[in-house]
C-alpha cells in the first residue's frame, strides 16, 4: 500500500482533504456537513446534495479551479512543484487566493474545520517548493551520475 500523500496539481493535499477522505469512506454525513461549509465559505452559491461534493482527487483529466490544467509548462508533471519555472505568475497567483481563504477560513471555520482545511490545502506553497528543491537536486544528481 502507498503512503506517500496524494498531491494535487496546485499541491493540495487530497489525501488530507475532506471530501476526498469523506468520498474514499462513503460519509454521506460528512459530505453533507461539508456542502454547507462550502456554501458557508463561499465556494458554492448554495447547499449542494451530497453527490455532487463527492472527490476522488484531483487530476489533470478533471476541471481545475485554477485552470492549471492548461499549461503547457505542467506537460509530463505531476503538478507545478516539478515545473522547471517554478514559481510563475499563475501558481503565486494560486497562493494569494490561498491565503486569502485560510484567513476567510480561520473567521469562519471551527477550530477542527480549520485544522481540516489547513492539511488539506494552506500548505501548497510549502509542499510544492519542497517537490520543486527536491525535483532540482534530483536532477543534478542524475547528471552527475
Amino acid at each position: 500500500m502507498n503512503n506517500l500523500p496524494l498531491i494535487s496539481i496546485c499541491g493540495d493535499v487530497c489525501s488530507e482533504c475532506p471530501r476526498y477522505i469523506a468520498t474514499q469512506q462513503n460519509d454521506v454525513s460528512k459530505l453533507e456537513k461539508l456542502a454547507r461549509l462550502w456554501f458557508r465559505l463561499g465556494f458554492r452559491e448554495g447547499i449542494l446534495p451530497y453527490e455532487q461534493l463527492k472527490c476522488s482527487g484531483c487530476s489533470k483529466d478533471k476541471n481545475c479551479g485554477y485552470d492549471l490544467i492548461h499549461c503547457v509548462n505542467l506537460t509530463g508533471k505531476s503538478n507545478c512543484g516539478e515545473c522547471d519555472i517554478f514559481p510563475c505568475k499563475k501558481i503565486e497567483s494560486v497562493f494569494n487566493k490561498t491565503d486569502e481563504l485560510a484567513l476567510r477560513c480561520e473567521a469562519l471555520c471551527s477550530q477542527t474545520e480549520f485544522h481540516e482545511m489547513d492539511r488539506a490545502f494552506f500548505k501548497k506553497r510549502d509542499i510544492l517548493n519542497e517537490i520543486h528543491t527536491t525535483s532540482i537536486t534530483g536532477n543534478q544528481d542524475d547528471k552527475k551520475g
